[in-house]
């Protein structure tokens, strides 16, 4: 009577360990894959790790950041890209270095504009990056010099931000990147690098 007392004691006690410890709350849904969630606004998402997700902008969009610096707004819009091996402003490759066959330039037409209250001088105070898996660049300040004038509220400016690189064709796609590693403010255009 005691051996089945123990065994029937051990039997319930097996069961009682073996659930499901306590309805544990996963974000995985009925077929077990990952859910990703929108914030309200739609923006950003959140992944399963709590990062971050930044939108990455097409050419032709306009986005809206804040300077993680200076914390004043502003637009950027990029109009159009190029990738070329053409003079671009009256500057060619051989302005700046010994060409390879490798070397291009990558023109990107940008529309600035301050949302802010605030004037500011966009070359002092706001850079742009060309991103990528094999690139990291910063843009040639002989180009796009309406960037060194002040800009008045509500004031847009269209330029050529212009970079040189040896290394674009080694990425499948590249990202003209403003606020770079700022983690509410970055804003990622995504330019789809055309076949050599």
């Amino acid at each position: 009577m005691k051996k089945l007392l123990i065994i029937l004691l051990a039997g319930i006690f097996i069961v009682g360990c073996s659930g499901n410890d306590g309805e544990e709350n996963t974000d995985e849904g009925e077929n077990g894959d990952d859910q990703v969630e929108e914030n309200g606004e739609g923006d950003n998402t959140q992944s399963e790790d709590g990062e971050e997700d930044k939108d990455v902008y097409q050419v032709g969009e306009t986005a809206e950041t804040n300077s993680s610096s200076y914390g004043f707004p502003y637009e950027i819009t990029v109009n159009e890209f190029e990738v070329t091996t053409d003079d671009i402003e009256g500057h060619s490759l051989e302005d700046f270095v010994d060409p390879t066959e490798d070397d291009r330039f990558v023109a990107v037409n940008v529309t600035l504009k301050n949302t802010g209250d605030e004037s500011f001088v966009p070359e002092d105070k706001i850079s742009a990056q060309l991103l990528g898996e094999m690139i990291s660049e910063t843009d040639y300040n002989e180009f796009f010099k309406e960037r060194e004038e002040e800009l008045e509220p509500g004031e847009e400016i269209t330029g050529n931000v212009v970079y040189l690189t040896n290394m674009l064709f080694e990425n499948d796609v590249v990202y003209f990147t403003y606020e770079a590693a700022a983690l509410d403010n970055e804003v990622q255009f995504e330019l789809p690098v055309p076949e050599e």
